[in-house]
């Protein structure tokens, strides 16, 4: 005889009632000019589609295959109280018109249990439980239609390449999820179909050829005077101001798939190839993001990414255009300097030298480098840096729109770490940094040439200028006089809409614009800091790879790698040990999420990861920049202080007290 679970293991899904399509109702309740919209969100404004109706159906006509995602049997009569925030599944790699979106649930519900589990037991109760159901569309972007949906507990849910995949994921937005180890492989794939002869060897990629290949339009424009884009490409047809060489501005109708270039502000070869190839890399990774928002019809706009005065950086750098622009300024570089290729070329290059990691051999491989690959000098840069030569961040650098001499180690260049910091970063950092203050304030430091040095004849000389600059043993040897930092950051800015995305004029050093402070020159404490930095690196990089796909899972994997106990996180979180059971067998709220974190003191990625674990994401809402920003703040932070930081704000504090319930 057959069970409930074999029969639904082979049927998988039961498509809903309703229409076979469902046509986008360009009329609908989103608000223009207001943000991107997430494909929840467009399916159900747009296509209108109800998902706690979709998932109380599916219960109620099939109530068996409910109690076993309930994970009680004999579980009857449910009833849901609320579905949740939806997790998303889906691939950036798919064609427009048959695009597979997946909306994974874990609503609350209730139901009808028996009160005692004694032999003879009539009472009943009723429990609510967190089951996982799937609701599956398919979406014609072009047509802009969708197909009825597919509803299914999750258990049922036959197995394929689409529910397994481990790369090529997006994210709500239908925005690719990459990490840093996914880069090469995605430029790999990239170039394998549009440029497969730059993975032969190491050769300059025609940005203006991959664009043809990729059937795009170039043309080559003089922006509105004013506009920071240095290029645009169009996924709809767009009216663009246009200046001509008499300065003259003219309104222009530019169809879709065109790129536009800015010889405003693209004036040499290496720029205007290196916007090609941002543009052309927007077309591959974004496409599905574009044709999502314009179902809406009410253009997405890039206030969420746009500094705002006095926001912090993390949250700044937030939200879903950012994020796109983080990825296709990333990955122009793995696609114009191959990973392979850029590795061995820079094997022979420094071998010529002797091997040498030292400022000068450094700056002479990154010269060949930008010949060899037609790329611009700070690209050859940045990419040495994330290959592994960090030694290359001393070289060709810029502070204040000034080059800085070129400067080294007298050892092993610490990865991740800069001894150089603009001003204006300098005066964020001394509001942020009590170490830095007291730093600065025992009056043993100069600022020259952009670091902050020990004021000693051995390391500072007087300039030409009115200024001091360092002395040639000072530039060889930052680890021993100057003070440290950390480095991390987000690209210069970015400009969309529904229809189009622009590149914003980059700054000097684009993936260097956050700092905090590491320690001072050569001292016990400064060598202590560089390493528990890197161990610490290493530590939560491996162990992100070991996360289950669980939220409860996924923090035990954390409590076992740093030898806590859940009575242990429970004391920090300020609640009691049966408040948390109930937070990792019934669902946490995002609160929760980011308490844990701060206890734990998750690393702001990893943090990110265990929020989609939860099946949550970050809205543009007071309350959600603040929790955010948190996530990135975990070193400086207790529970306590950021429940005094929320209650300040007039917001709910993340935790209340050892009896709270979920």
């Amino acid at each position: 005889m057959q069970t409930e679970r074999e029969t639904g293991s082979r049927a998988g899904r039961r498509t809903a009632a309703g229409p076979k399509y469902y046509t986008a109702d360009r009329e609908n309740t989103l608000v223009r000019w207001a943000r991107p919209y997430s494909a929840a969100e467009i399916l159900e404004a747009v296509f209108h589609q109800d998902f706690a109706a979709l998932i109380q159906e599916e219960m109620d006509r099939h109530p068996k295959a409910a109690a076993i995602a309930a994970g009680r049997a004999e579980a009857r009569e449910f009833r849901l109280i609320r579905p949740n925030q939806p997790r998303v599944r889906s691939a950036f790699c798919q064609p427009e018109r048959c695009t597979r979106v997946d909306l994974i649930f874990r609503p609350t519900v209730e139901a009808t249990v028996p009160a005692g589990r004694e032999a003879g037991s009539t009472g009943v109760k009723r429990e609510r439980f967190l089951p996982e159901y799937r609701i599956s569309y398919l979406l014609d972007l072009k047509e802009m239609i969708c197909s009825r949906p597919t509803v299914a507990a999750a258990w049922q849910v036959l197995r394929d390449g689409f529910t397994e995949m481990g790369v090529g994921v997006s994210d709500a937005y239908l925005l690719p999820v990459l990490g840093q180890e996914d880069y090469p492989a995605i430029a790999k794939a990239f170039l394998r179909r549009y440029y497969p002869e730059a993975l032969e060897k190491a050769a300059a990629v025609d940005g203006r050829q991959l664009a043809l290949r990729m059937g795009l339009k170039v043309r080559r424009v003089r922006l509105e005077s004013g506009s920071e884009a240095m290029g645009l490409v169009t996924f709809d047809r767009m009216r663009v101001r246009l200046q001509d060489a008499e300065g003259r501005v003219t309104e222009e109708s530019i169809p879709p798939m065109t790129v536009l270039i800015n010889t405003a502000l693209c004036r040499t070869e290496e720029a205007e190839n290196t916007t090609l190839v941002h543009e052309c890399c927007h077309v591959y990774l974004d496409r599905l993001f574009f044709r999502l928002q314009m179902l809406s019809g009410k253009p997405c706009t890039v206030s969420m990414s746009r500094r705002r005065p006095g926001a912090p950086r993390a949250v700044r750098a937030a939200g879903p255009l950012a994020w796109m622009e983080t990825q296709a300024e990333k990955l122009p570089a793995y696609i114009l300097m191959e990973e392979n290729n850029s590795l061995s070329r820079i094997g022979q290059l420094m071998a010529e030298g002797g091997g040498a990691r030292t400022p000068e051999n450094i700056g002479r491989v990154i010269r060949r480098l930008a010949e060899d690959f037609g790329v611009s000098r700070s690209m050859a840069r940045c990419r040495m840096i994330e290959l592994g030569y960090p030694e290359a961040e001393g070289v060709f650098g810029y502070r204040d729109s000034r080059r800085i001499p070129d400067h080294g180690c007298g050892g092993a260049w610490p990865g991740g770490v800069s001894y150089t910091i603009s001003q204006a970063d300098a005066g964020a950092l001394l509001q942020e940094s009590a170490d830095f203050r007291r730093a600065l304030g025992s009056r043993r430091y100069v600022y020259a040439e952009g670091h902050f040095c020990l004021d000693e004849p051995r390391y500072i000389q007087s300039g030409s200028g009115p200024g001091k600059s360092l002395t040639a043993y000072a530039r060889h040897h930052m680890e021993e006089c100057c003070i440290a930092f950390e480095v991390g950051g987000y690209p210069a800015g970015t400009a969309g809409e529904a229809a189009w995305a622009a590149r914003k004029r980059p700054v000097k050093d684009q993936y260097q614009t956050r700092y905090s402070f590491a320690a001072e020159p050569e001292t016990k404490a400064g060598r202590k800091e560089n390493e528990l930095f890197a161990a610490d690196a290493r530590m939560w990089a491996a162990l992100e790879a070991e996360l289950p796909d669980d939220i409860a899972g996924a923090v035990q994997v954390i409590l076992d790698r740093k030898g806590l106990s859940q009575e242990e996180l429970a004391m920090r979180l300020g609640v009691s040990r049966a408040a948390l059971r109930k937070w990792c067998t019934r669902g946490m709220s995002l609160r929760h999420v980011v308490a844990i974190c701060i206890a734990l003191d998750v690393w702001g990625h990893v943090g990110e990861n265990l929020v989609r674990l939860a099946g949550y994401s970050f809205r543009m809402t007071e309350e959600q920049e603040i929790l955010h920003m948190m996530l990135y703040d975990t070193k400086d932070l207790t529970v306590a202080r950021a429940n005094g930081i929320m209650r300040q704000h007039g917001l709910k504090p993340l935790t209340e007290g050892r009896e709270e319930e979920f």
